[in-house]
């Protein structure tokens, strides 16, 4: 809960303003390391000056002959409890001259106006920015978002980055500034402005104190305000000393949050005089009314706060989000200005994690990306941040990267957590990480650029084979432009026409007939020429342009088989590659049921070409699919097989036709050779399964003729013919005419 008003002193601080380390049961024996240079600093700074304002309730405050008090009293003296040191508070303004402080206690945000001095990294409090009104005058219904506030004068404090961030993300909201908060109040008050967006804790304690009945909280904003601690430039022990010890004590410390909720109720003694000489007759009254008044608010505050970390974090691993990650990113950037240090971006995409989330269900994917993202937690450091960006993504910030090596070493020990087997629900499940490396100012000097550079950097690993790390280069950046243009260019290609399909004839390996052919799609792109599947079909997958290609390809296909035909001299089956990418919209296959039937083509005229991996636990719209495509006689053929799994249980299972052997065991067989007694093994199984194969890549009479010995049923290659376009084919075709299907 962030907001808490209070009208007693939280710390007791003795008489000369000091803070001495005391007992501190929660504090006491808590594990903090601390390197032997801080220890040094620390034997030899046993007393800390630090510069601490009086009007900023109820962060820090002094009232008339008090003593400081507030939120960053409290934080000192868990610190001093922690350390076993004194702090000296020292009353400062914005005239004050701070040489004569080692810290400063609060700063918002990053607000601090003098080069002597940086902000502590880790802040102690993350406080969320809110929307009130003046309920008395407010004719609209109770706002529940910033949306709701288009085109309306909103109140917003000139000194900081909110006005910016609100315009930018909601341009048609009014703004209008103010130097104070008296001053938003004032005008919420008169009705000059329809809503002020000011910081909960604040303005809470604010209106309560001065008593304003006429403010209502309505609802959380996106953006935050964060208060951290101010170090002296030639104290860096201090600074890493003060961020170790407030990731001990926590942000937004708990303890200390619920102290000050305690407090809501207590009444100042000078508050109690003038409510007793005011309202004496219905003290008590007013007493129950104030406690349960109290009560309403502090409910709605934790409603608000759930709403605040529902923007802020993800609700499945409890990481802080894309949102979050942006603010702690813009901390990491200032940070490394300051120290000179590199600061590293980690994006991590699991591999294969699809796969186990389609075939197992979401129950299994959540389980096992929460231990993932604890495996991943493990394995940085403390003060790094580990965020979800959605999916099976995550992004690391590390700062203050001293060496490469140090940072390769994260990276494979990154590698290594997720590569141990995942057991859940008594199943064990594998899988692998491909993570990019980006850093800053290096690769970038903003967060846009280094995120998309760490993205790019994460493809490649991705395309380097999976579960491999892989920093950012000026290569990559330039396949990545090459990639994004060829995406572009594909986009358009389907519109103008631009595709065209060559067809690679299949023949009898016994009798060197003739079979079938497969249809292959080639891109004749109007300035670069004729480009290869290889270049465009995984982009156009990546893009989800694989499904109009596909349907482009099938129609094209039936569109020319009569023509084959004739050209044949009878019925001709031709094969159509299918991407796995495409049966996860099932609906559009089906519908080529319907377009076979109203052309008149027997179904058996059409084959498949699949992957085996389609197979191995298919979903039942996959298998519903097949059965029904199978149902009109279309053929189905395994692609590529032999490098995958090659589990012909499933093939049995499915009633698949034929397999077709992979070309990267065709172009090295030779007698007696691995590669050899591979493709024989296939072809014994696959016979006694009663499935035909096919062998693709052929170039040699020695590759034609060991297959033929196999007993190999068919074989397709440069031996036989190049794939050629429709016209040539048919030429092909009609000269051969003599050869029939056997």
């Amino acid at each position: 809960m962030l907001c808490f008003i209070t009208f007693a002193a939280m710390s007791s601080i003795a008489a000369e303003e000091l803070i001495y380390p005391g007992h501190d049961n929660n504090i006491q024996g808590s594990h903090i390391r601390l390197t032997p240079k801080e220890k040094a600093w620390l034997e030899n700074n046993r007393t800390i000056r630090v510069a601490v304002k009086s009007g900023w309730m109820p962060i820090e405050f002094k009232l008339e002959s008090e003593q400081h008090r507030g939120l960053s009293i409290d934080y000192l003296t868990k610190i001093a409890n922690l350390l076993q040191i004194k702090f000296v508070v020292v009353e400062y303004s914005d005239d004050s001259d701070l040489q004569q402080f080692d810290m400063i206690s609060g700063v918002a945000g990053n607000s601090l106006k003098t080069s002597q001095f940086h902000i502590v990294n880790q802040p102690f409090l993350v406080v969320p920015f809110v929307i009130y009104t003046n309920k008395l005058i407010r004719k609209d219904k109770e706002l529940s978002s910033l949306d709701d506030l288009k085109f309306k004068r909103v109140a917003v404090f000139k000194n900081g980055t909110l006005g910016r961030k609100i315009h930018e993300n909601y341009p048609d909201i009014k703004i209008v500034y103010v130097d104070i908060a008296d001053e938003a109040l004032e005008s919420l008050r008169l009705g000059l402005v329809d809503a002020y967006v000011g910081n909960e804790i604040i303005v809470d304690y604010h209106t309560l104190v001065h008593r304003m009945s006429f403010v209502e909280k309505n609802a959380p904003t996106p953006f935050t305000s964060s208060i951290s601690m101010a170090v002296r430039n030639d104290h860096p022990e201090l600074a890493s000393i003060l961020e170790k010890s407030i990731s001990v004590i926590g942000q937004n410390n708990q303890e200390l949050l619920d102290n000050w909720r305690i407090a809501e109720g207590k009444n100042d003694t000078r508050l109690l005089v003038l409510l007793a000489v005011i309202v004496a007759i219905f003290a008590l009254v007013l007493y129950k009314l104030y406690r349960l008044s109290q009560k309403i608010k502090r409910q709605k505050a934790e409603s608000q706060l759930h709403i605040w970390q529902q923007a802020n974090f993800d609700h499945l691993t409890k990481l802080p989000n894309r949102h979050l990650l942006q603010n702690r990113l813009e901390q990491a950037i200032s940070r490394a200005d300051r120290s000179h240090l590199p600061l590293a971006i980690l994006f991590i995409d699991l591999d294969d994690f699809k796969h186990v989330n389609d075939t197992s269900g979401h129950s299994i994917g959540d389980k096992l990306l929460k231990e993932a993202a604890d495996r991943i937690t493990q394995c940085v450091r403390q003060e790094d941040t580990v965020a979800r960006l959605g999916g099976d993504e995550f992004m690391i910030v590390m700062s203050d990267i001293k060496d490469v090596f140090s940072l390769e070493k994260t990276c494979q020990k990154i590698l290594n957590a997720l590569e141990q087997p995942f057991q859940i629900n008594g199943d064990v499940f594998f899988i692998s990480a491909s993570i990019g490396v980006t850093l800053y100012p290096e690769n970038g000097r903003n967060q846009e650029d280094l995120l998309s550079h760490a993205d790019q950097a994460m493809y490649e690993s991705k395309k380097l084979g999976k579960n491999r790390y892989q920093f950012f280069t000026e290569s990559i950046q330039s396949a990545s432009l090459k990639r994004m243009s060829m995406s572009k260019d594909l986009r358009d290609a389907l519109g103008k026409e631009q595709f065209v399909l060559y067809y690679q004839p299949i023949v009898n390996l016994q009798n060197s007939r003739i079979f079938k052919a497969e249809a292959l799609v080639r891109w004749l792109h109007p300035t670069k020429g004729m480009i290869e599947p290889v270049e465009f079909i995984q982009i156009a997958e990546e893009t989800g342009l694989i499904h109009e290609l596909g349907q482009w390809v099938f129609n094209q296909t039936l569109r020319d088989l009569p023509l084959i035909s004739q050209s044949f001299g009878g019925q001709f089956q031709l094969s159509v590659n299918v991407s796995p990418d495409q049966f996860q919209h099932p609906g559009n296959l089906l519908q080529w049921i319907d377009t076979i039937k109203s052309s008149g083509i027997p179904g058996d005229c059409i084959s498949l070409e699949i992957t085996e991996r389609l197979l191995l636990e298919p979903s039942s719209a996959v298998i519903n699919t097949i059965q029904q495509l199978r149902a009109i006689g279309v053929e189905l053929v395994i692609d590529d097989f032999g490098t995958g799994y090659s589990a012909l249980v499933y093939l049995k299972k499915f009633n698949i036709d034929s397999v077709k052997i992979d070309k990267s065991f065709i172009q090295n067989l030779e007698t007696d050779n691995y590669d050899a007694v591979l493709c024989e093994a296939i072809i014994d199984m696959a016979h006694k399964l009663k499935i035909k194969v096919v062998a693709e890549g052929i170039e040699t009479i020695l590759q034609k003729n060991l297959l033929r010995d196999f007993k190999c049923d068919y074989g397709q290659g440069y031996l036989f013919a190049r794939p050629q376009p429709l016209d040539e084919f048919l030429i092909l075709l009609n000269s051969r005419r003599k050869f029939k299907k056997p």
